[in-house]
């Protein structure tokens, strides 16, 4: 069993974290801290025993835990990650992984020098619409993939008038986790094309529109993004709004010979919001509406949906750091995500790393 503690013990640890890694049964978690009193009750149980609470972070990095895992607000990932790692242990971070691109490179090479392992939590590489998505971009029938629609829009009205910076609107907070879909799929895009605004406080709040500032109190963040990734000539877009009453398709691609229609995203999320864990037969799996569909010229094609907990990040996780294979996430792909993040909330022309 590998010793693992919480940065952060909150609602993220608990519902996204902590049924996966008792599922993996690799895991013995020992202590966490967390700032402030206030005693989170735990949705899914502790099956490895009593939990330490230590008073301050360095104690809990004093002690025998391996791997840390990084659960608090995004402003602190950076701070926490370098401590952990200096301190000699693996360590996940909760998406955002971190600000910039140049916190993240300082990460790895940190990680580098004191022989440790760091990876972002994509636990979403893990969703069954990505996955079924992924497996049938490798079919030949399909032809030629031209063009890849992402979507999560869904209709959400609270939260209108939410300030913050720049790295608190919906391009850290969501898209990071569908842009690092496409990255593991293709790698660093050629350019980026996108649109961000914030809908919500203009059409259904104060009227303030988005507004690029690093001034919390005056900033309004961005909850709306329409991102276009080039890869030659495919076209990869990835849109997200929360003022859409009907859902399109989950993901839509445009093949020479077909056309692919999935709807509705991975349910373990809406599950576990629910109360439903892995123990359920029913855990994660698409209700009626979740179909796949190959259009083909004179016919059709209903496609099973591929399912695979989160669990396998942290079984994946376990196996880097004992083998010494790749961590789920690479540090390129995630310098990619950083970059392409860092470039689209400060307004930049995009620039590819390498």
């Amino acid at each position: 069993m590998m010793k693992l503690g919480f940065i952060g013990f909150g609602k993220s640890t608990n519902r996204y974290h902590m049924p996966f890694i008792d599922a993996a049964n690799k895991f013995e978690v020992t202590g966490y801290y967390t700032r402030g009193t206030r005693q989170f009750e735990m949705l899914y149980p502790n099956l490895n025993g009593e939990i330490q609470r230590f008073d301050d972070v360095q104690s809990l990095l004093a002690s025998p835990v391996e791997l840390i895992v990084i659960t608090t607000p995004a402003s602190s990932h950076y701070s926490y990650a370098k401590q952990a790692i200096e301190a000699g242990k693996h360590v996940i971070v909760e998406k955002p992984f971190c600000d910039t691109v140049e916190q993240a490179k300082e990460l790895f090479q940190l990680a580098k020098q004191r022989n440790v392992r760091i990876t972002p939590y994509q636990n979403r590489r893990y969703d069954s619409d990505f996955l079924t998505i992924k497996n049938l971009l490798a079919r030949q029938d399909i032809g030629k993939v031209m063009e890849i629609e992402s979507n999560h829009t869904h209709y959400r009205t609270d939260g209108a008038n939410q300030r913050g910076n720049q790295y608190d609107g919906s391009v850290y907070g969501h898209a990071v986790h569908f842009l690092d879909q496409i990255v593991s799929l293709y790698g660093e895009p050629d350019d980026v094309i996108y649109d961000i605004a914030n809908q919500k406080n203009y059409y259904i709040g104060e009227g303030l529109s988005y507004q690029m500032t690093n001034e919390a109190e005056t900033s309004i963040p961005e909850d709306h993004y329409d991102i276009k990734l080039v890869y030659g000539n495919l076209r990869i877009r990835v849109r997200f709004s929360q003022l859409i009453v009907k859902e399109p398709p989950r993901w839509i691609v445009n093949a020479t010979n077909a056309t692919v229609e999935k709807y509705q995203i991975d349910q373990q999320e809406r599950d576990l919001k629910q109360g439903i864990f892995l123990d359920n037969p029913n855990f994660g799996q698409d209700t009626a509406q979740g179909t796949c569909t190959i259009y083909f010229h004179d016919h059709h094609e209903l496609i099973a949906p591929i399912h695979q907990h989160y669990t396998q990040f942290y079984l994946d996780t376990y196996q880097a750091i004992r083998e010494g294979t790749e961590m789920p996430v690479t540090e390129q792909q995630a310098l990619i995500v950083m970059n392409i993040m860092e470039t689209i909330v400060s307004g930049r022309l995009y620039q590819k790393l390498n």
